[in-house]
């Protein structure tokens, strides 16, 4: 997993701003707004805000058990109980998202404050890597779920080093039998995935980050063939 671009203090700050962002986002909901969709099928806002909450703690709980030496699941009770905690989350008040949110995310930022720089390379059962492994992931769910809260966040407003780290680790979807070029139009950025028939998709870097992550771009992407590849599936969790 590629994690030695970016160094935790940096890698720390990057997430508390995208935290930050989030909490800033829903300062702007009402609880009206809270129910309606978000860009995730069959999730709310109120959803996604859950999820977001959860996950910080669940990052927060990997990253406690690892200063014990130990390794757990990422949710205590498993998948099941990670999404009936977001069922029953998603109908609570707005009030009650953001302070869970808000919380959970401090919570998590807290744990971090006490690693050294040996802290950050030990185990977690998260895609069995480490605990910066587990930073990278929540900098990926702040930032893209942002953009699933429809509040006015978009794929054109992520950071340049967030999208290309998304482009890295998302180069796993590449088509299988194809040589997928992806060539940006606004940065010094092009990346070869996989062997095969060669296409290539060209546009903005945060337009083709999102378009690996699998949401709407901002602009057009174009493309050698008559349509966009079908990519492969997110990259799976090797310790589920």
């Amino acid at each position: 997993m590629a994690n030695s671009r970016i160094a935790p203090d940096e890698l720390v700050l990057r997430v508390s701003q995208a935290h930050a962002r989030v909490l800033e986002l829903v300062d702007h909901l009402d609880g009206r707004q809270k129910d309606a969709a978000s860009a995730l099928p069959g999730w709310s806002r109120g959803h996604v805000l859950k999820h977001l909450a959860d996950n910080a703690r669940a990052f927060e709980r990997q990253t406690l058990a690892a200063l014990q030496g130990e390794v757990v699941d990422m949710y205590d009770g498993g998948q099941a109980e990670r999404d009936q905690s977001i069922g029953r989350g998603a109908a609570w008040s707005l009030a009650e998202l953001y302070e869970e949110l808000e919380l959970a995310q401090r919570a998590l930022e807290d744990a971090w404050s006490r690693l050294t720089a040996a802290d950050w390379r030990r185990a977690v059962r998260f895609r069995r890597a480490t605990v910066l492994d587990t930073a990278l992931a929540r900098w990926r769910e702040a930032e893209i779920h942002a953009v699933d809260l429809r509040a006015g966040y978009r794929p054109r407003d992520w950071p340049v080093d967030f999208a290309l780290h998304a482009l890295d680790f998302l180069s796993g979807r590449a088509p299988v039998g194809m040589r997928l070029v992806l060539r940006a139009t606004d940065e010094e950025f092009t990346q070869v995935l996989g062997e095969g028939r060669a296409v290539e998709v060209s546009g903005a870097v945060r337009d083709l980050a999102a378009w690996l992550a699998g949401r709407d771009v901002d602009a057009r992407l174009s493309a050698t063939d008559p349509h966009l590849p079908e990519l492969g599936p997110w990259p799976p969790d090797p310790a589920d």
